[in-house]
């Protein structure tokens, strides 16, 4: 097991993790404070950004700047950890449909993971994820929506792009930043999807 599998805190494993990235310590270095931080008497434990303080490895900026990045990448992984089963089934129905491999779609998967580590938000989707690698067409991930009652609507007022279950027929549907009205677009020019809502979620007019 590495060093951080052995560190108690879920924030402190990723603020190691980001401070080697950035090369503000090394290795051998994270592996000695995570060490003091776990030998410290129950009660007495201080998170290892303190740590990290407290042996001189980094300033009071290079600490609240490693914790914004934290928590962005944090809010990113709690995002994608919630979409993660949609992703999922929307995968699995490709396979099903012979559309794409297992292999193909886990490698997608994969991809989003990543760049949800990364704090990327929001993750692409996997449908665009398997776009750009070539996998699939954009018709095959309108289809797939389709098959699973979904609908990607834009708004027109904020330019937001949302995955809608369950649309009703005979309803106009708004935004809820803007309250720009939601459309469909004839031909997708992205399959970015900042978030997902059922329709009953969304204000609607009857057309």
């Amino acid at each position: 097991m590495s060093i951080l599998g052995a560190v108690k805190s879920r924030q402190d494993a990723l603020l190691g993790r980001i401070a080697v990235e950035k090369g503000l310590v090394s290795e051998a270095q994270l592996k000695e404070c995570v060490r003091d931080q776990m030998a410290a008497p129950p009660g007495t434990e201080k998170p290892l950004g303190v740590v990290l303080l407290a042996h001189g490895l980094i300033g009071q900026k290079q600490l609240e700047e490693l914790l914004g990045e934290q928590n962005l990448r944090i809010r990113s992984l709690d995002a994608f950890q919630k979409q993660q089963r949609v992703e999922y089934l929307f995968g699995q129905l490709l396979v099903k449909l012979n559309k794409a491999t297992q292999i193909q779609v886990n490698k997608c998967l994969e991809a989003q993971q990543r760049m949800a580590e990364k704090g990327v938000s929001p993750v692409p989707r996997i449908g665009e994820v398997l776009v750009e690698h070539g996998y699939i067409t954009r018709e095959t991930v309108a289809e797939i929506l389709r098959m699973q009652n979904k609908e990607l609507l834009f708004c027109t007022g904020c330019g937001r792009q949302l995955n809608i279950v369950d649309l009703e027929g005979g309803k106009t549907y708004r935004c809820r930043e803007c309250g720009g009205t939601m459309v469909q677009r004839a031909r997708l020019e992205s399959l970015r999807a900042d978030e997902t809502f059922f329709g009953f979620e969304l204000p609607a007019e009857e057309k």
